[in-house]
């Protein structure tokens, strides 16, 4: 693991990520999965990075989940045979995108209603193809998805629709993030798996075959993996870890495995200072779970200046100020910060290149997509 983050010849803002910790992380989350007896789809919009995304298929996982189509597009081109675009698509453009790309690889499409998959059945249909999809379920988060009451009624809909087989279904237990503790996660965790299992079965019982059972979420992919009736798991942040992760107990600071290096630009009192990472690098998010934001404060996790937070952000400025006891220690201009991000994806997105480092040194960089694939 590198130590020595700041030293790292890379103009910042800047993120670096380390090759070792990234594959401990891969692995540990496919021998989970395959433990289970589970599929696991790594939510590549984590990354959005071909080299990653290979680099998971070959450590054990069994195909990619990606939030657009054109990102399924990108990771096929890199060579990912098993995609599931998590999102529902709408409309005979991008099913005529979503036919292209289904000859081409072994494709999931998402829907969360018959009329969105009614737009895109009949372009299926009229090709004498048919588009394997699956329905998105409320567990509780309250954004897409059928409710567990009406599921088995708009999947019999969602079934009738021709050009189209309805093959499971998917959630994002995005409510396992507000987990207090350790108990909390498991119970929050376990009880979103039960909730979908049970929702396939009413499924199952209108005669729809159904097999897969797919939870997404990597505060909760070490448990949910492990209740009966779960077939898919699609983890993401679980590659890097942020300070999410670490404050839900899933990760330390040893195991994640990603730095922003920003420098200290301006020191104007001693309780007041700015770097050059602001919203376009690491984005405004807080720690999701509010109940750990007293232990985790600020946006972002610096981890060699104790004491200081990153109170807010402008475009290119991170605003920090001293939280510590006691008078504050100095941050002379220049000093270079290793920050983690609150949110990961968010640093992926902004930065879009990622510094690769084995040994303590810098071999090579890896590239995101642009923003075109992101359609």
């Amino acid at each position: 693991m590198t130590n020595n983050w700041i030293d790292l010849e890379v103009a910042t803002p800047g993120l670096v990520v380390d090759l070792a910790v990234l594959d401990r992380n891969l692995d540990e989350m496919a021998g989970i999965a395959a433990g289970a007896g589970v599929e696991l789809y790594p939510h590549a919009k984590t990354h959005r990075m071909a080299e990653i995304g290979r680099r998971q298929i070959a450590r054990g996982a069994h195909g990619l989940c990606v939030a657009k189509l054109g990102e399924a597009e990108a990771f096929a081109a890199a060579g990912v045979k098993r995609l599931f675009v998590a999102n529902p698509i709408v409309g005979p453009q991008k099913a005529a995108r979503a036919l292209a790309l289904s000859r081409r690889v072994d494709l999931l499409l998402a829907t969360d209603s018959a009329d969105a998959a009614r737009s895109i059945g009949p372009t299926f249909a009229a090709a004498g193809a048919t588009a394997r999809v699956m329905l998105a379920i409320d567990s509780g988060l309250g954004r897409e998805g059928v409710s567990p009451a009406q599921a088995s009624d708009i999947a019999a809909a969602v079934s009738a629709v021709p050009g189209i087989e309805l093959v499971g279904i998917y959630t994002h237990e995005g409510t396992t993030y507000s987990a207090k503790d350790g108990p909390d996660l498991t119970g929050k965790a376990q009880a979103a798996a039960r909730l979908m299992v049970g929702v396939a079965e009413s499924i199952r019982a209108r005669g729809i075959a159904l097999p897969i059972v797919s939870l997404g979420a990597s505060a909760s992919a070490r448990e949910v993996a492990h209740v009966p009736g779960v077939t898919q798991i699609r983890p993401g942040i679980y590659a890097f870890n942020d300070v999410g992760q670490i404050a839900l107990g899933n990760a330390t600071l040893e195991t994640t495995a990603i730095r922003v290096i920003a420098t200290v630009v301006s020191h104007p009192e001693p309780g007041r200072a700015c770097i050059d990472a602001g919203s376009k690098s690491l984005s405004t998010d807080l720690v999701p779970a509010s109940a750990h934001r007293d232990e985790y404060p600020g946006m972002g996790l610096l981890v060699n200046a104790p004491g200081w937070i990153i109170e807010r952000m402008s475009e290119e400025h991170g605003w920090l100020r001293w939280h510590g006891t006691g008078e504050p220690t100095a941050l002379p201009v220049g000093t270079r910060l290793e920050i983690v991000p609150n949110h990961v994806c968010m640093a992926f997105a902004m930065l879009r290149r990622a510094s690769v480092v084995e040994g303590g040194t810098i071999t090579t960089s890896w590239d995101g997509f642009g923003p075109g694939s992101s359609e």
